[in-house]
């Protein structure tokens, strides 16, 4: 268990010790009675029952008293008192083996709310480029389907280590007992003997147990993909009439993962008939030698149902090794996300000095930046003081986007640094740094709420006349008041029941709301129609006033709002300047504003 991929979660038992070590002691207290208990009725109960004299002279001498003093030695008494022990342990083994299940499943299920707590977490602290290396769909089969493999072979398989044993362990102490009385110990270690032997089939059948468990959960990540790109493009699907191909494509995916799981099924399934097979040689040779040797039915029987109950434990071990090994194959897979270098990176506590509101003074020196090693910045430097609104305008690819990115830090540079207000990005905490910036997006997301919570996003403690304040200044507010339900109108995923521009006026109010020192535009109103961006244009001038404003977008009317507009190519400044100065000079700038038809001569 040392280098199991599983032991990151073993310490979650311990917070749940309670619930856990509960489940854990029902659990011994039911092999307990499995493994003594029901041998012990035939062995001991038995012969009173059927006044076997021979027989009567083993009967514990507390039972004897018990008879004489409590029963006036009345054997119709005994008889009765006898039959009612049968029950009360069935009783028994019935009450824990009951409160086994539960609480070893109310422990799995708290075991897997943390794990994906953890994963969930762990994901929102990794970097932006992590989520451009890895499909959406994979991690969400992560945090679903392997975090409940992970759940069932820490709980279940913890529960079965422990009650297991103890059902084998008793099973044999009552084995060796009744064999030391009989003169038959030789027989019953015959019969033990096949029981190391089990280790074989459970060895070999759990190492490919193992291999398929870690494909099916790979292809599993891929059909999770699958399901989730085409949810989320149904547009483009039947427009390009995609339905066939991703119909074939899941079909594939699902035949594979079904013949996956069968391979798995039935090396699972070879085990207890592998390990029967194994017991049943050990028995037949202990049946062999007690004939031999004059054993009696009902001793041979007593012995005969020890071995059936330590074989029987043997059994569950072997499913539990399977069950370790898919709980493995899946840890591996969550690991990949806990392992996951988290490049942005809070500053250690002592690090954070006591600061006041940020001004909005920022400075880029010498900032380089790659994606996957293809060079996206090449040494940047750039101050944009306080109060002023910037522009960065280049071809598609020329880094403007990642230049506005790395301020909230969802990027940090691989050489150089950002400043804002003389202090580099990395010495803020992200908490404080992010509350002080704005971003509108060229594509906002929007959550299935209402549009009211979705405008809230902003700031979260806003009153609804806070909230329809900025829809008004976002130019929402009279969309809005035509729903339905107003600003209680439920938007639906991604805020896929408004249209494009409806969504961008939304994210705008949600800059409104915020009122940061710092905004970053990025194509905020492409999906405006000139008439709406004309309209908002006055609006976007007073939220710009008196903050440092980053401007991207391709729409030139849009640039003419900056005060200097810095040009982008292949990841370096090549021009800046006003709009007039650049519109005058031959360049990058130049060749983009006549390509768009907007350069007048």
């Amino acid at each position: 268990m040392k280098n199991s991929p599983l032991k990151r979660y073993y310490p979650l038992l311990w917070e749940i010790r309670a619930t856990f070590g509960g489940g854990i002691l029902a659990g011994i207290i039911y092999g307990i009675a499995s493994g003594f208990g029901l041998p012990t009725i035939v062995s001991k109960v038995f012969p009173l029952l059927f006044r076997d004299q021979e027989k009567m002279k083993d009967v514990p001498l507390w039972v004897i008293d018990f008879q004489q003093k409590w029963l006036n030695g009345s054997i119709e008494s005994l008889t009765l008192l006898m039959c009612m022990l049968i029950p009360l342990i069935f009783l028994l083994r019935g009450a824990s083996g009951y409160a086994n299940t539960y609480l070893i499943n109310k422990s799995g299920f708290l075991v897997l709310e943390r794990i994906r707590t953890m994963a969930f977490n762990k994901l929102q602290r990794l970097p932006m480029s992590y989520y451009h290396g890895n499909k959406s769909g994979d991690l969400l089969s992560r945090l679903t389907y392997d975090c409940e493999v992970i759940r069932n072979a820490i709980a279940q398989g913890s529960n079965d280590l422990i009650k297991q044993p103890a059902t084998l362990i008793a099973a044999i102490y009552f084995l060796i007992a009744k064999s030391t009385e009989n003169q038959s110990l030789g027989i019953a270690m015959i019969g033990l003997l096949s029981i190391p032997l089990c280790v074989i089939p459970i060895s070999r059948a759990g190492k490919k147990i193992a291999q398929r468990s870690k494909a099916v959960q790979k292809q599993m990540g891929e059909t999770s993909s699958t399901i989730n790109e085409t949810l989320q493009s149904p547009l483009e699907v039947r427009v390009y009439q995609l339905e066939s191909r991703q119909q074939n494509t899941y079909a594939t995916q699902v035949k594979n993962v079904l013949y996956l799981m069968l391979k798995v099924v039935k090396y699972k399934a070879l085990i207890s008939p592998a390990i029967e097979i194994v017991a049943s040689v050990g028995f037949a040779f202990a049946l062999y030698l007690g004939v031999q040797r004059g054993m009696t039915l009902e001793n041979f029987m007593a012995v005969g149902m020890a071995l059936f109950m330590a074989y029987e434990p043997v059994k569950k071990l072997g499913a539990v090794n399977a069950l370790l090994r898919q709980g493995g194959a899946a840890a591996e897979r969550l690991e990949m996300i806990f392992k996951a270098e988290e490049t942005v990176a809070e500053p250690a506590a002592k690090e954070i000095k006591a600061r006041g509101a940020i001004i909005g003074d920022v400075r880029w020196e010498g900032v380089s930046f790659s994606y996957d090693e293809e060079p996206v910045l090449r040494d940047v430097s750039l101050h944009v003081p306080h109060g002023q609104m910037i522009a960065f305008v280049g071809p598609s690819g020329s880094g403007k986007t990642t230049m506005v990115n790395m301020l909230p830090r969802l990027f940090d540079p691989i050489a150089g640094q950002i400043l804002i207000d003389g202090t580099d990005l990395r010495a803020w905490s992200l908490a404080d740094l992010r509350r002080n910036i704005s971003v509108v997006p060229q594509m906002p997301v929007l959550f299935q709420d209402s549009i009211a919570e979705n405008i809230r996003v902003g700031r979260q403690d806003a009153t609804d006349e806070e909230i329809r304040d900025a829809a008004i200044k976002a130019h929402a507010h009279a969309f809005i008041e035509r729903l339905p339900d107003g600003y209680q109108t439920v938007v639906g995923e991604r805020g896929s029941s408004l249209s494009g521009g409806q969504r961008q006026r939304i994210a705008m109010a949600r800059a409104f709301l915020k009122n940061a020192p710092i905004l970053i535009l990025d194509e905020a109103t492409s999906a405006l129609d000139a008439e709406s961006e004309a309209a908002i244009t006055e609006s976007l001038r007073i939220l710009c006033q008196g903050r440092t404003t980053f401007l991207i977008a391709h729409r030139f009317s849009s640039i003419r709002l900056a005060e200097r507009i810095v040009v982008l190519e292949k990841g370096q400044i090549v021009a800046s300047g006003t709009f007039e100065e650049l519109e005058n000079q031959p360049g990058t700038f130049r060749k983009l504003l006549e390509a768009a038809g907007e350069r007048h001569a």
